[in-house]
């Protein structure tokens, strides 16, 4: 089953969301369910502070004293004034709040960790980071209990977005060295009778906008004493009924923080799992009704040659290791002519890969190719990767040249693409920039299955797609672009 954005505010939606505090979010969902718009938070690098959260970071001074201080646990080896940085966003401009901090020089844990200086029990938070360098450690702990990983080079249950020794690490959402990354987060504390822990705590986590962790109990405090509230007590296994601070770990490492907020929340009952947009969805204007293709789980909704198509981490994976005679596609079961597409794409770079481009076939038809190949197109591609434009296959073969998504493309990386489809135009862009605006003949273009192209080659390649939005009655503005160019 696809899931439509108009599903968000729909009864059962708003059953659940009963758990949720009636004066914050309850109130924020049934306006959502009578205006249309969508009935959460954004999620990802960007979002915005929602409705009744307070900013914890914005990347001044004056904020960090005032919210922060040092957790002055066992280890604890500085002295106020935090020592902690202000220094330059490497990536979009402005500040952002750097753990450097002496006393932790060397990876001293638990030497000079901040933490808020209010308590939290139950909460929604949003934080970005970025890593300098590899091998770069920090950790954001929930309550000052439970660590979510920051670890840069680790995919391990240590590692990068785990809950640390508790999940695997969901490092197939990391955009890597030198980016910004966001954790999104919704919590909900550990619930006792007559001072008995009777429920654990909750987490739900969404990685870069992707969903990594759902509706997960966590068991304990690790690393000790040093750790945070409760790691002393029967080797973290002894969890009090005490509210606690976010907390931010230093380790002596070049991690920087900017853009984070919590919201506190009241949830009755134990269920932290809730359908938020990610940032590209709330780019989508509301009254569109959107659909997510792909379920993050399996291949539902699609047809293709499952020797060259997967699921792999919650993506789509087109990849191959022996010969394709033609190039291979998959597709949707449902046909379209005028849509909206945004999706992620990343193709893997690197020695013993080819650097092949990718494309999305739309407009055209299917047919059997060569080598016998049922999945095969004919018609429209849309290219990315390494080659850009439109090649409409077994007819007019080049039609539009791409040279915009050289400059836009982030080689090895994550891209974020959308097409438009209105009427006989079609327009695409890539990371924020428009690559091509073309109209076409009519009778060129034709209701059709929309393909994920596994191109033909005699070397391995190697596709991820994630994130895969479409409505098909769009209006007719690029979502994605906005003044300066650039998504980010």
């Amino acid at each position: 089953m696809l899931f439509t954005r108009s599903m968000a505010v729909t009864m059962p939606t708003l059953l659940r969301a009963c758990a949720v505090n009636a004066s914050v979010f309850g109130a924020m969902l049934i306006a959502a369910a009578f205006s249309g718009t969508p009935a959460f938070a954004d999620v990802g690098v960007g979002a915005k502070p929602i409705d009744g959260a307070e900013v914890l970071i914005d990347g001044s001074r004056e904020m960090l004293d005032a919210k922060w201080t040092y957790w002055q646990g066992p280890g604890f080896r500085s002295s106020l004034p935090i020592k902690w940085k202000i220094v330059d966003d490497p990536v979009d401009g402005g500040t952002a709040v750097q753990t450097d901090d002496p006393a932790a020089a060397g990876g001293r844990f638990g030497a000079a960790d901040i933490v808020t200086k209010k308590e939290y029990r139950d909460f929604r938070l949003h934080v970005e980071f970025l890593i300098v360098n590899p091998g770069g450690n920090s950790g954001v702990y929930l309550q000052n209990r439970h660590e979510i990983q920051v670890l840069d080079g680790d995919q391990t249950t240590h590692g990068l977005g785990a809950v640390i020794n508790e999940t695997e690490s969901p490092y197939h959402a990391y955009n890597g060295l030198g980016q910004w990354n966001s954790y999104d987060i919704t919590y909900r504390a550990a619930r006792f009778r007559d001072g008995k822990r009777v429920e654990k705590a909750r987490v739900t986590m969404y990685f870069n906008g992707q969903k990594v962790h759902r509706n997960f109990e966590i068991n304990q405090v690790w690393g000790g004493p040093n750790s945070g509230i409760d790691g002393g007590n029967d080797d973290g296994k002894g969890i009090t009924d005490t509210p606690g601070g976010i907390k931010l770990q230093c380790e002596g490492h070049d991690v920087r923080y900017r853009n984070t907020w919590i919201q506190e929340l009241d949830l009755k009952s134990p269920n932290t799992d809730f359908d938020e947009p990610t940032v590209a969805e709330s780019l989508i204007p509301a009254a569109e009704e959107v659909k997510q293709l792909f379920n993050g789980h399996d291949l539902a909704g699609w047809q293709g040659d499952l020797k060259s198509w997967t699921v792999s981490k919650g993506m789509i994976r087109g990849a191959n290791s022996d010969r394709v005679p033609s190039s291979t596609y998959l597709f949707t079961e449902d046909s379209y002519r005028e849509f909206r597409l945004i999706f992620e794409v990343r193709q893997t770079v690197g020695q013993g890969f080819s650097t092949m481009h990718s494309a999305v076939a739309a407009l055209g038809e299917k047919f059997t190719d060569a080598g016998d190949n049922p999945f095969g197109f004919r018609g429209p591609l849309l290219m990315f990767c390494h080659d850009w434009g439109i090649w409409d296959a077994h007819r007019r073969n080049r039609v539009v040249p791409g040279d915009a998504g050289l400059k836009a493309e982030r080689r090895g990386e994550w891209n974020l693409v959308e097409i438009l489809v209105k009427g006989n135009r079609i327009r695409f862009a890539a990371n924020g920039q428009e690559v091509f605006d073309f109209t076409d003949q009519p009778e060129m273009l034709m209701s059709g299955p929309i393909g994920l192209q596994l191109h033909s080659n005699d070397q391995p390649q190697e596709y991820h797609f994630r994130n895969l939005l479409l409505s098909a009655k769009p209006s007719d503005q690029l979502v994605t672009v906005k003044a300066g160019g650039d998504s980010r």
